[in-house]
């Protein structure tokens, strides 16, 4: 039997073991479980109320955010669109990760891809080109992934894109013609069914996203780069020449009768 009256004259002299006596009293107790849950939704609208305290409190860390996503990369003499079956933004953007995959790989690349609905902004307007708007236009974390492609398999991977309307390339042509991909041509050179390529695409098209099953299963080397990464350094290297971006629509994708 614990002699309580002993015990709590020695703990007395040791606020420390004082406290623990405290939690094995409150150890001995009730245990209370939740039995009801509930909810209240606050929606953020322009009307809503500012919370002034919050504000203060974020102020120094938007302001410091603000400054870094307001840094121009470049600038774009023409408004860039993303439209199907060819787009000058998705030219842009497939010319900018093939240039910068060439850097990244350990072989030669021959060609890129983006699929359409990656590109998460349906325009890229004329001016300035900041970190927040390459950001927005693609906030994922996909990184480059360089696989090693059959001609047969890349001819399967055309046809599947002609059947979406047409993905952004780079360092390819093709044509649609119902639904299906004709007159592919890789480096200026027509399809070899018999040779294999060296591709640039995002992991998460060569684990199979966005259907692309054909790709799913199959090896590939991870050069830990984004594709964001691509963009960003591609630009900077860009303006770094004195280049502008400018709208090219140069017919790599055609629609045919």
């Amino acid at each position: 039997m614990l002699n309580v009256g002993l015990y709590l004259r020695v703990m007395l002299r040791n606020k420390f073991l004082y406290f623990i006596f405290l939690l094995f009293l409150a150890s001995c107790g009730h245990t209370y479980v939740a039995t009801k849950y509930g909810y209240e939704e606050k929606n953020i609208t322009a009307t809503a109320q500012k919370d002034e305290k919050v504000a203060s409190m974020v102020l120094p860390y938007k302001d410091s955010l603000d400054k870094q996503m307001n840094v121009v990369l470049g600038v774009a003499d023409d408004a860039l669109t993303k439209t199907q079956p060819e787009s000058d933004l998705g030219n842009f953007m497939c010319d900018l990760v093939l240039m910068k995959s060439r850097d990244y790989a350990d072989v030669p690349v021959d060609f890129t891809f983006l699929n359409h609905g990656g590109i998460r902004l349906p325009s890229l307007p004329k001016g300035d080109i900041t970190l927040g708007k390459l950001i927005e236009l693609m906030p994922f974390e996909n990184r480059i992934a360089i696989m090693q492609l059959k001609g047969t398999t890349i001819d399967t991977l055309f046809n599947f894109m002609a059947s979406k309307g047409g993905w952004h390339i780079s360092g390819a042509r093709y044509k649609i013609k119902n639904n299906a991909a004709i007159d592919i041509t890789i480096n200026g050179l027509p399809l070899n069914p018999n040779r294999t390529y060296s591709v640039a695409v995002s992991d998460y098209l060569a684990q199979g996203g966005d259907n692309c099953y054909i790709l799913k299963g199959l090896p590939y080397t991870d050069t830990r780069k984004t594709i964001r990464d691509a963009l960003i350094e591609g630009l900077q290297e860009m303006t770094a020449k004195g280049q502008h971006v400018k709208s090219v629509l140069d017919g790599r994708i055609e629609l045919v009768n």
